[in-house]
């Protein structure tokens, strides 16, 4: 009897776990890019003087109800956004421009947006000679992330491009907002700087990338904190 009243017991907190645990919802993955291509010139589809018509495409992305895909301009910091449910764009844009972009898986079921790669092209201007370099890509640290401080120095790093190859030199900012960017390394022309940081605080930065042309493109800012 004692077996049997054990048994049942066991049988009802076992049900009672399975039906009151919640299942695992899965996150969206992260789509990959097709074009336009990373780091490459790029054709309209139609084109004014000063504009062109792009069709932007990616893949397919698992746990995915739809896709958001946002394009930025490296010159003005002007950014577009759109959501959409298929898997391409088509978006109009301004030539003679370099410009970043990627998208974020969306689901219904889950409250996670996931980013995709950042991706660099170039729209070309009629009878272009030239082109400006493409924003800076920040490495590290990433957005948001929170970095341990071993000592009052750490290394910015970030990724540089130009379809000339003729890069000049980068400006790195930082600072306690995004609105106060204090220039902090003028002249550099290695892709890294250290950084004298304090713990417990959140910064902020940017990257200016110049060419030989004195042609210049700005990254976008990202934060992060450190303890």
């Amino acid at each position: 009897m004692k077996n049997t009243l054990k048994t049942i017991v066991l049988g009802l907190l076992a049900l009672c776990y399975w039906s009151c645990s919640k299942p695992s919802i899965p996150e969206p993955d992260p789509v990959l890019l097709i074009s336009p291509e990373k780091n490459n010139s790029c054709l309209p589809l139609f084109s004014t003087t000063s504009q062109g018509v792009i069709s932007f495409e990616w893949l397919e992305s698992l746990n995915t109800d739809s896709y958001e895909i946002h394009v930025r301009n490296s010159i003005t910091g002007e950014e577009q956004s759109r959501s959409i449910d298929l898997t391409s764009a088509i978006i109009t844009i301004d030539r003679g421009a370099p410009y970043s972009w990627w998208v974020i898986s969306e689901s219904l079921a889950s409250p996670v947006r996931t980013k995709s790669e950042v991706w660099s092209f170039y729209l070309e201007a009629l009878q272009q000679e030239s082109y400006l370099p493409f924003s800076a890509q920040l490495v590290s640290p990433l957005n948001g992330e929170t970095i341990s401080l071993s000592s009052s120095q750490y290394s910015l790093q970030w990724n540089g491009s130009d379809l000339d190859g003729d890069i000049d030199y980068y400006r790195v900012y930082i600072g306690s907002s995004e609105t106060q960017l204090n220039l902090v390394q003028d002249n550099l022309s290695a892709t890294s700087y250290s950084a004298s940081l304090s713990s417990g605080q959140t910064y902020y930065w940017k990257i200016i990338t110049v060419d030989e042309a004195g042609n210049q493109s700005e990254s976008s800012i990202f934060n992060f904190t450190t303890f």
